[in-house]
């Protein structure tokens, strides 16, 4: 069963926070939260004694600077949760209800994932009018942060009625966007794939080199490692669908070379989409 104390002690914090100091008095706050002004009153004696409200002046009780950050927070956490709830389809009284729960109890990781996909469901309603952009749209439109994007990677040419390249095995999925001041960048990790050479050996190979085209040429990936990375800005996106069947469908054509043991696999050519 939920903590009607702590639920309520969060209302307070995110009203201290977003209303006026004369209108953070016991009996006002009482009206406006639809609680009975004792309930009040000892949610306020609680954040006291938690270091969140300075009581010192009966009459103008202040966040303190902890407490001002707390509720930041937990304000934060419930606006992405009321939006995530109501584009999914609940109804804006259950939504403000359910994200209180969400918000209180929910862990950091859990909330990074709502997030996203918050921010997936805002993108797409920003860029609705919009049937094709670039990448740098995207990211100019996107907040700071890492996006995991599942993608598919085509060959270039059908072949044997198969139009999914060697390459998509070749990568982790799903990808990862990161956007940093209106700039994105695409990053995969190359994983080894075991694959039947025509003696009916087992072959070991791994992608070992990515280029882009950006347009004009074709461009050396960044390399590290396993993990190489190309701009987000290269991308060309096609707008399909409405509302919740609406997708984010974006593609750059790709050349690949692979590492089998001692030796190197010939270049190929591949389409990379990234799916949002």
């Amino acid at each position: 069963m939920p903590d009607n104390m702590e639920i309520l002690k969060l209302r307070l914090l995110i009203s201290f926070l977003k209303m006026s100091p004369e209108s953070c008095t016991v009996t006002k706050l009482a009206k406006t939260l639809g609680e009975e002004k004792y309930s009040v009153s000892r949610g306020m004696i609680a954040l006291g004694k938690e270091g969140l409200l300075d009581r010192s002046s009966p009459r103008h009780p202040e966040l303190t600077v902890r407490g001002k950050a707390i509720a930041g927070k937990y304000a934060e956490r419930m606006d992405v949760a009321v939006n995530h709830l109501i584009y999914e389809g609940v109804g804006i009284t259950e939504a403000r209800q359910d994200a209180t729960y969400l918000s209180l109890y929910c862990s950091d990781e859990t909330f990074r994932a709502i997030r996203g996909m918050e921010e997936r469901c805002r993108i797409k309603y920003e860029l609705r009018g919009r049937r094709s952009f670039d990448g740098m749209v995207l990211c100019r439109n996107l907040r700071d942060g890492s996006y995991q994007f599942p993608f598919i990677i085509y060959r270039e040419n059908v072949k044997d009625k198969q139009n999914i390249s060697m390459a998509n095995e070749g990568f982790a999925h799903p990808c990862e966007l990161i956007v940093k001041k209106d700039t994105g960048t695409i990053r995969l990790r190359a994983v080894p794939v075991t694959r039947s050479s025509p003696d009916g050996k087992s072959m070991q190979a791994k992608i070992s080199s990515l280029k882009y085209y950006d347009g004009q040429k074709f461009c050396d990936a960044e390399k590290n490692g396993d993990f190489m990375q190309f701009p987000a800005q290269v991308l060309n996106f096609v707008n399909i669908g409405d509302d919740q069947g609406q997708v984010l469908h974006g593609s750059v054509c790709l050349k690949m070379a692979s590492s089998a043991g001692p030796g190197r696999m010939p270049e190929s050519t591949a389409i990379f989409t990234v799916l949002i």
